[in-house]
């Protein structure tokens, strides 16, 4: 599945681009073909995000996706775009998630499960390629 990256002037902006449906985005996410009916019936929702500084501080990257959150779904990102891969110090996962940090792309290497909130990811700090959000409950 392709990855889609969007930027944003606040966080503030970034969270109604998604409550708005991701306009745009959704639709290179979604098989080809798909109506656009069924593209705007597809709900958008933030499933975790991961700052560079500890306690929710510096720099923010939100994830979406689609449905009502980690209701019996989980969502992966292989790996993290520039500036953001080595680089996470804490994590939050929202919308019924919590998200595993891996060292490694591809759900490598050693793991912690933020359960939903991680203010610092102790031994895993600034080590964080890939992540995934499970539904509560469940550790990676």
């Amino acid at each position: 599945m392709p990855s889609v990256v969007s930027c944003f002037d606040s966080v503030k902006d970034a969270e109604q681009f998604i409550e708005d449906g991701a306009p745009g985005d959704i639709e290179q996410l979604l098989p080809a073909g798909t109506s656009s009916r069924a593209a705007a019936a597809a709900a958008t929702v933030t499933v975790g995000k991961i700052w560079t500084g500890t306690s929710r501080s510096g720099s923010v990257l939100i994830h979406w996706g689609s449905g009502t959150g980690c209701n019996g779904v989980t969502f992966g990102f292989p790996s993290l775009g520039a500036g953001w891969n080595n680089n996470v110090r804490s994590a939050e996962g929202f919308n019924n998630c919590w998200s595993s940090q891996y060292d490694g792309t591809n759900y490598t290497g050693a793991v912690l499960t933020c359960a939903p909130y991680c203010s610092s990811l102790g031994a895993l700090a600034a080590k964080t390629s890939s992540i995934v959000y499970r539904p509560v409950g469940t550790f990676g």
